[in-house]
């Protein structure tokens, strides 16, 4: 049976990875908290650093270069997707990457440690998938977990992942204790 979870490597080339990377961390006023869905922080499930981006605009202006490597990683990445399973493309209402997105920075012992799907309710039940792009390799776990599937995702740079947004793709971080992790991740919507 397919599981829906599809990896990209080198959708990210290593220089645009660095790049990124060095923007994220050159932003210290940026930062925020990790939230979940409705805005709350709880680092006994998710503990993170992350700054929210946004594809349809540079804001800061100096984001825009970050934007345009991600954009385009993931629009290569669906038309992937898409080609292998076209029903996503004709089967459901028109869907379109969600202009809002995340970097975030997940150090040692730190990750979204509480189990869940990224269609789990109201608020954002027009959600079809969801994306993510590792920005750096972590040897020592650092996966992505897919218990339904019982799949690991293992953290490699510039590597992009697409999965379905609700209940059957259930998924959570592995923590390294050793290594800090870096990622991209947004989602697909309904338009």
């Amino acid at each position: 049976m397919k599981n829906f979870i599809c990896e990209y490597k080198n959708s990210l080339t290593k220089e645009q990875c660095e790049y990124i990377i060095s923007w994220f961390e050159s932003h210290p006023n940026l930062h925020s908290s990790g939230q979940q869905g409705g805005g709350e922080v709880d680092p006994g499930k998710k503990d993170s650093t992350d700054i929210g981006l946004w594809f349809d605009r540079p804001d800061p202006p100096d984001s825009y270069d970050v934007n345009k490597c991600i954009w385009n990683a993931c629009c290569d990445g669906l038309k992937k997707y898409t080609k292998k399973f076209p029903e996503v493309d004709w089967g459901i209402y028109p869907w379109r990457m969600v202009t809002k997105y995340n970097l975030q920075r997940y150090y040692p012992n730190q990750g979204y440690h509480k189990l869940h799907c990224e269609k789990n309710g109201k608020q954002v039940s027009d959600r079809v998938m969801a994306w993510m792009i590792y920005l750096n390799t972590v040897t020592d776990k650092g996966q992505t977990y897919f218990p339904q599937h019982q799949v690991k995702v293992k953290a490699e740079r510039g590597k992009l992942v697409l999965w379905p947004a609700g209940w059957t793709h259930f998924h959570k971080g592995i923590a390294s204790k050793t290594q800090t992790k870096y990622i991209a991740t947004g989602w697909i919507s309904f338009t």
